[in-house]
């Protein structure tokens, strides 16, 4: 997962990428979509990638919304290639606390795999954040829309 996350770093798409380790996990922070830093963790024994809190104060709207995104995310519905094999990699969304994390469970070697179709998930779901709440991107992420 570390190297997956780390390529986009060395390409650019991310900024100020740092990870840290500790009791067998590992936290990255790098700023990417907002200007806000995002926090993502991998937890290597568990096969399992999380972006907690990803939205912070999410209301119940916003947390359907999202949660309906991310099931939709393993069917047919949508195309192949945002489409996420359930045989390679499970998704799952859940709120605590008002705070949206996202995470991935990788099955088997497939890390590349699932860190690509989960960023282009976190991806799709700022967009949709800019389409239909651009109000909850200037509340908590300080986006400007202009």
């Amino acid at each position: 997962m570390t190297k997956a996350l780390r390529h986009y770093a060395d390409r650019g798409v991310f900024r100020g990428f740092r990870e840290t380790s500790a009791r067998g996990q590992v936290d990255y922070h790098f700023t990417w979509l907002t200007r806000r830093t995002m926090h993502a963790r991998a937890d290597p024994r568990r096969m399992v990638l999380a972006f907690p809190a990803l939205l912070p104060h999410a209301t119940p709207t916003l947390a359907a919304e999202v949660k309906a995104i991310v099931s939709e995310r393993s069917t047919t519905a949508v195309p192949e290639h945002k489409r996420i094999d359930a045989r390679r990699a499970r998704l799952a969304a859940s709120v605590r606390k008002r705070d949206l994390s996202l995470t991935i469970t990788i099955r088997g070697g497939n890390d590349e795999y699932a860190v690509k179709r989960s960023l282009n998930l976190v991806n799709d779901i700022f967009v949709m954040l800019r389409e239909r709440h651009p109000e909850y991107l200037i509340e908590h992420f300080g986006v400007s829309m202009e």
